[in-house]
């Protein structure tokens, strides 16, 4: 989680000059949706991982923060230069993101751990 924040961090803080040498074409929208996707993945991970919550708590606070760190991040850009930063629909991208990969690495915890339990049920009858 840290080293997805630090390279989020990173990439906000190159110049747009910087930024298109790493050839960066791609739509911006979608790089915002993937990598806040991802990051929310990498939060509901952690967060099943090492709390007792319920889904919904987990869900709740891994789209929260990620929003907010998205929001830092816009706020970020608006000191680098040749960035656009505070740009709604990027936030808007980066939430519509976290949304998704929290729901998708929720949904992908409950079927493996259906799967587990199935199987350890299976060993403890044979």
């Amino acid at each position: 989680m840290a080293a997805w924040c630090a390279t989020i961090f990173w990439l906000s803080s190159l110049s747009g000059d910087q930024l298109k040498k790493l050839h960066f074409d791609f739509y911006d929208k979608a790089a915002h949706f993937a990598a806040f996707a991802v990051g929310s993945m990498l939060l509901v991970n952690a967060f099943v991982f090492s709390t007792h919550w319920g889904r919904t708590r987990i869900i709740f606070l891994a789209i929260v923060c990620i929003a907010l760190f998205g929001a830092t991040d816009e706020w970020h850009q608006l000191f680098t230069p040749k960035r656009s930063g505070a740009d709604l629909y990027d936030w808007i991208a980066d939430v519509l993101g976290a949304i998704f990969g929290a729901f998708t690495a929720l949904f992908i915890h409950v079927r493996y751990y259906a799967k587990s339990c199935r199987a350890s049920a299976g060993d403890r009858g044979a």
